[in-house]
């Protein structure tokens, strides 16, 4: 458990300070980078230094982030030319000089104890590469809508931390990345994001993490995470393909967790269904939750395809 007040006074004895470097790219979000760089300052242990890497924005992000270097002394900035996420994160990882690199996404925001409760709970677990939290998804009106943990399923347990295999990573991909906190080390000896995949280049390097160390859930939301209307929706597609490549490339890893393999491909074939539905291809949103049902049996895939199949009979004959 990482609460506690005899936990709360050794660990005061450990660091004032952080070894963490926090990295956050950001493309013309400067509407939201204000709040996400405000949870940052607000943390009850400080970082050592917090890297924006302006990728190519025009919405007078980077003057902005200049002026606030004159208050945060703290605060670096990198400017790129939209090279994407994964290549802006990378480049801010190879600046960084903290042991630790904590990731938080421009419209993100951590909760006030985020980087404390990771940084004591990488000394409960010396072989962690990888700690990562529970989090709250939120709509732009600020309403809540349901926590990570949740949305997957996840049994509730007596301790905060919980381990998680690469079996249950490559089954669920439940990690986001704004929760994550890694070794440096370690991300550059994978390589950092894989900057050829189009998405989900997150879920690829937590993967390889996982090879290597010990990753480490904190079932306390710990993150913010919001959900811009519209971002899913065009990124799914792209998002669908990315994963299929990553599955291929890391199959290898689970012949002894084949059950690893069906879930994702399950979870792959499920978003293949509401992308089709969602264009009114009936048929193929069918036959792409048939395929899930088949891989991973449940009563929810079930009615999902039974109600593919009526909006499809009602779309030929109504």
């Amino acid at each position: 458990m990482l609460d506690g007040d005899s936990d709360n006074a050794n660990f005061k004895e450990i660091a004032m300070i952080a070894d963490v470097s926090v990295v956050i790219p950001s493309h013309n979000c400067l509407d939201y980078l204000p709040y996400a760089l405000a949870s940052v300052w607000a943390q009850s242990l400080e970082v050592r230094e917090v890297w924006v890497v302006d990728d190519g924005s025009d919405d007078g992000t980077w003057d902005w982030l200049q002026q606030q270097r004159l208050q945060h002394p703290r605060l670096k900035t990198l400017r790129l030319d939209g090279v994407g996420c994964s290549a802006a994160r990378n480049a801010a990882i190879k600046l960084c000089t903290s042991r630790w690199i904590a990731f938080l996404d421009a419209d993100d925001s951590w909760a006030q104890d985020k980087i404390a409760r990771q940084i004591k709970a990488s000394h409960h677990h010396p072989d962690a590469v990888l700690l990562f939290s529970n989090y709250q998804h939120f709509d732009e009106a600020g309403n809540a809508i349901i926590s990570c943990f949740d949305y997957w399923s996840l049994p509730k347990e007596d301790n905060d931390l919980l381990m998680f295999s690469s079996p249950q990573i490559m089954a669920q991909n439940l990690i986001g990345t704004s929760s994550v906190m890694a070794k440096r080390e370690a991300l550059l000896e994978h390589g950092g994001f894989n900057e050829s995949l189009r998405s989900a280049s997150d879920w690829d390097l937590w993967l390889k993490l996982s090879y290597s160390g010990l990753c480490i859930g904190d079932q306390k939301e710990l993150m913010n995470y919001l959900m811009r209307s519209g971002s899913m929706t065009r990124a799914r597609l792209k998002r669908l393909q990315a994963m299929e490549t990553i599955v291929r490339q890391h199959q290898r890893h689970f012949s002894a967790a084949q059950w690893a393999l069906r879930w994702a491909k399950a979870r792959i074939a499920e978003g293949y269904g509401e992308w089709h539905n969602e264009n009114r291809q009936f048929v193929k949103a069918c036959q792409a939750q048939l395929t899930a049902l088949w891989l991973k049996p449940s009563w929810w895939s079930l009615k999902t395809l039974l109600g593919y199949c009526k909006r499809g009979s009602h779309g030929m004959f109504g």
